[in-house]
Formats: structure tokens, sequence, C-alpha cells
């Protein structure tokens, strides 16, 4: 399948979403109301492998894999996902959905899945599933986000390149701008994205007065009430 346009930001906005955490940038993008606040972020079961790297900030790349009994799989979407992420504008992520029904027993990435991801302009990997080789991978710098280590490949097969794949209850489609670090993984949406810097700032700014006034001697709890606004 041919990969959807995507819509892609500046080299500076880039920059920029890489120096913030991604609660913090999920703060931020509520202000602008365009999802409901229970949408545009990955669930808990798919956690960060690297904590120590710092935000993963990249364009989605979706598939599906599996992996069943039986004679060895084929290949054929093996090198179509390849050709898929060499066409993707960089940075980009290679983001798996697990539809064997038995997500612990493969590891859909090791290090020269890694390698060749890093090669091709990837920056990290997210899976609902397993990976493997952790140590090698943290050497490449590449980002792992998943929900299990697991020792042997299976019978991995990829089965959908580019389709919209679900991860922990959250939708993700092909050109989808990742923002991922320690606690969870965001997604940004275009739109806003040159409003953040001043979102960003606002939200800081608010949470630094709040727990000044936490800390502080004359804290109330009614007047930390009134001062909230909810």
């Amino acid at each position: 399948m041919a990969t959807p346009p995507i819509e892609e930001v500046s080299a500076e906005a880039l920059t920029f979403l890489r120096g913030v955490d991604s609660p913090t940038i999920a703060n931020a993008i509520e202000p602008f109301k365009v999802r409901d606040r229970t949408d545009g972020y990955v669930g808990g079961r798919v956690r960060c492998l690297f904590p120590e790297m710092g935000p993963m900030v990249g364009y989605a790349l979706t598939v599906t894999m599996t992996s069943r009994p039986g004679p060895v799989a084929s290949r054929d979407g093996y090198w179509r996902m390849w050709e898929a992420l060499e066409r993707m504008p960089a940075p980009s992520v290679l983001t798996i959905q697990d539809v064997s029904g038995a997500p612990t027993r493969c590891a859909h990435c090791g290090e020269v899945m890694a390698t060749l991801a890093r090669r091709l302009g990837a920056v990290g990997i997210v899976a609902d599933g397993g990976v493997r080789d952790l140590e090698e991978v943290r050497a490449l710098g590449v980002h792992y986000f998943a929900s299990h280590a697991i020792v042997s490949h299976g019978n991995s097969e990829i089965l959908t390149i580019g389709d919209p794949i679900e991860l922990d209850g959250q939708i993700v489609r092909t050109g989808d701008l990742l923002h991922g670090d320690a606690n969870g993984i965001v997604i940004v949406p275009p739109a806003v994205v040159d409003g953040l810097p001043a979102a960003v700032a606002e939200v800081r700014a608010k949470e630094r007065e709040t727990m000044e006034y936490v800390k502080g001697e004359g804290f109330s709890l009614a007047e930390l009430r009134g001062r909230s606004g909810y």
C-alpha cells in the first residue's frame, strides 16, 4: 500500500519539540481544543525502554505484524516495509501493532532491524508487542517503546504497511508526528505546532506558580482551589 501524504513540520519545530518533555507537550496541546482529552496518546502498555535518551520525535510509519506456527513466514512484507520507510520523511518512527493474539511470543525487532531502520532515517521503534537486543539497540541510539522484551523473533511476518493501527487504545496513522519519552507517547497535531512554544511557556509558568504557592508558607487549600480555576 502507498503511504498517504504526510504533513511535515519545520526543522525548527522538530528541534523545539525535542527539548520538551512529553507530558508538557500533552498539556500544551489541550488549550487548542483540536481533540477530546481522552484522545491523542498511546496507552501505558507501550512503555519507554530507554528513558535516559530523552524525547523521541518522528513521523510514524505504521505496520501490523504477526507470528504463527507453521511454515516460515513470507518476507514480501518485510521488504515492502523497508521500501516504505525509505520514502518516509526523516525523522521517522517504525510503529508496529502486533495482531498475532500472542504478543508475548515474538520479538518483532532487534539489532539488525534497528540498524537498518536507523540507516533509513528512523529514530525510534514503537511496538505493542515484543522487541529484543536491548543493549545493542540502546548503543545504536535508537529509541525503543514496547510492551515486552522477548528472546526470539518467533515466526514474525509483516502483514500491512501504511494502514491505521491501534496501540493500547489509540489509533495511529502513518505520518502522525509522535513525541515520546519516559512518560509515554503523545501525537502532535501539525495544526498546533506553531503555537506550541507559547503554549508550553504558559504551561510551565502556571505549573511553576502553583508549585511555588503549594510549597510556600502562606499555603491554604481553599486559596489554591480559587487560584486553580477548576
